[in-house]
């Protein structure tokens, strides 16, 4: 009988997504392709599972990455590729999109548009990028700048271009394709009025499968920050504003040495500005003008006696002064930003303020550009080469808010004041409960300088032979309050990974040493753990 094939979408730990491809278990005997052992997935006398989380650091055979043609200073594309290649909620997420894509065009009979193009050319060379267990010649992106080209018509120059400028292109372009996706649905009858796809999820119900055993898979690489600006003269703390991220731009301090905590560091510093208009003091110092003005009015009143209609009309600013004093003060007492339509507000001299950017809600991947450009006052733009040190993993709690929300002008929006040291176990289980522990997972360097140089990349590969190790069901048999009290640092990198370099068609190993001491790193990418 010929074996039959199907593909489903299965749920993994902690919520991940495979797509995963099932063959007939009685085909994969006849071919020998699968054993069968007695007594448990350990075999005959196995020992019982301890609950502890297992990897195997068995490679048997070597791994092999393909790498890509350079098409006329396209390492930057290349460079960036690899890097969103070694992300695995990213592939799936972009496959989601495709698969969407792809429905839509099949039974809504949608136009393929620009944006789903780039979508589909993306998931082929993302495929390709895959780790392989032979040796394999250098793929052409051809096909993907092409697409790219459509919509950033940069992106055919031969010039150099900037690897963080072609991230937001496809973040962007992801964004575009979840609206084409809801306009495509709703045109079709899949989606009512009201209920819309929300911006940051994708759903990968289909009209030929059932919607209710299909999950949302949301964009791993939304986040969510929070900003807050408040006077120091008054006190007064405006609401504070959320907005959603998809990379988080710092600053290289201007020294020789730094490292990836120090910039972020730098990123939610309090900020002075000295030219702010608190909108609190600017309503105290329209009511102090306003009872000035009523005192001159009423003591003017008296004074008009002889003159009746002169002395209506002042009465009747007065008691429009009155109006105006009493919301104003309302408002002072209850909420300065209420809509105060028909007051002249007067506004007060600049005051000192301060402001702070934090992370409310942290994303599955977390996108730093580190930006190295110098501004002169000649006019000129330099790179600043300070040397980055890396780390495997990253403890963002620092610089994220809590529960706790501080209004204070002078003090931190939330969240501890320093964070431990990595190998502190409790406090790694801390970060990671919190969802704000990240493993490194490639790093696009660029070596030259600001306007000329080359880009090149490390990516984080896990070998296809520990797919067969119960990677996948390590955490199985482990309670959460187990995995929570034993958390390492090497239990959390101790999963049979390697790195590789990749620049442009060469590809080669290399060990974490090397990656970690880089120095010119301009985009981190990392995985929450």
């Amino acid at each position: 009988m010929t074996p039959s094939y199907h593909t489903a979408l299965i749920r993994g730990p902690r919520n991940n997504f495979l797509l995963a491809a099932s063959i007939s278990v009685a085909s994969l005997l006849a071919l020998g392709l699968v054993a069968v052992t007695m007594g448990g997935s350990d075999g005959p006398g196995a020992k019982p599972n301890s609950g502890r989380r297992k990897h195997s650091r068995r490679r048997t055979q070597k791994t092999f990455l393909r790498g890509l043609y350079n098409l006329g200073n396209t390492c930057f594309l290349n460079s960036t590729l690899q890097s969103l290649a070694s992300l695995p909620a990213f592939n799936e997420y972009v496959d989601a999109c495709a698969t969407l894509l792809m429905d839509s065009v099949n039974q809504a009979g949608a136009s393929i548009t620009v944006d789903a193009a780039i979508i589909f050319r993306l998931k082929d060379v993302l495929g390709q990028l895959k780790p392989q267990a032979r040796k394999v010649p250098a793929y052409s992106p051809s096909g993907l700048i092409g697409s790219l080209s459509k919509k950033g018509r940069w992106m055919s120059s031969r010039n150099e271009q900037d690897a963080q400028e072609l991230f937001q292109l496809v973040s962007s372009t992801l964004q575009a394709t979840r609206r084409e996706i809801g306009a495509s649905l709703f045109n079709s009858g899949f989606l009512s009025q009201n209920a819309p796809i929300e911006s940051s999820i994708i759903s990968t119900a289909s009209s030929s499968t059932n919607q209710t055993n299909n999950p949302h898979i949301p964009n791993p690489l939304q986040g969510m920050a929070a900003s807050r600006i408040a006077c120091v003269k008054c006190g007064y703390t405006a609401a504070i504003r959320h907005f959603t991220f998809d990379n988080l731009s710092l600053t290289v301090p201007r020294k020789h040495k730094t490292t990836v905590e120090e910039c972020l560091s730098v990123y939610t510093v309090i900020d002075h500005l000295g030219d702010f208009k608190c909108r609190h003091c600017t309503l105290s110092t329209t009511l102090v003008q306003i009872k000035w003005d009523m005192a001159q009015h009423t003591a003017d009143l008296d004074k008009l006696r002889d003159s009746p209609k002169r002395a209506k009309r002042l009465a009747e600013t007065i008691k429009t002064l009155i109006e105006q004093q009493d919301r104003l003060e309302h408002a002072l007492a209850n909420n300065p930003e209420d809509d105060l339509k028909g007051i002249e507000l007067v506004s007060p001299q600049p005051g000192m303020s301060t402001k702070q950017t934090m992370i409310a809600r942290t994303p599955r991947v977390l996108a730093l550009h580190l930006s190295r450009s110098i501004f002169m006052p000649s006019g000129d733009v330099l790179k600043n080469s300070a040397s980055v040190r890396l780390q495997p993993l990253l403890d963002i709690s620092p610089f994220t808010t809590t529960g706790h929300i501080t209004t204070s002008a002078s003090k931190p929006i939330s969240g501890p004041a320093v964070a431990m040291s990595q190998d502190n176990s409790e406090w790694l289980s801390y970060a990671q409960r919190n969802n704000c522990l990240y493993r490194l997972s490639a790093v696009v360097v660029h070596a030259g300088s600001h306007n000329s140089g080359h880009y090149s990349a490390y990516r984080r590969v896990r070998p296809a032979a520990s797919d067969e190790s119960g990677e996948e069901n390590a955490d199985e048999g482990v309670s959460a309050n187990e995995r929570d009290n034993n958390v390492s640092k090497q239990s959390l990198l101790d999963d049979g990974s390697i790195w590789f370099m990749a620049s442009d068609t060469q590809t080669i190993e290399v060990s974490e040493s090397t990656v970690m001491s880089s120095g010119d790193a301009y985009l981190l990418f990392y995985e929450r753990l």
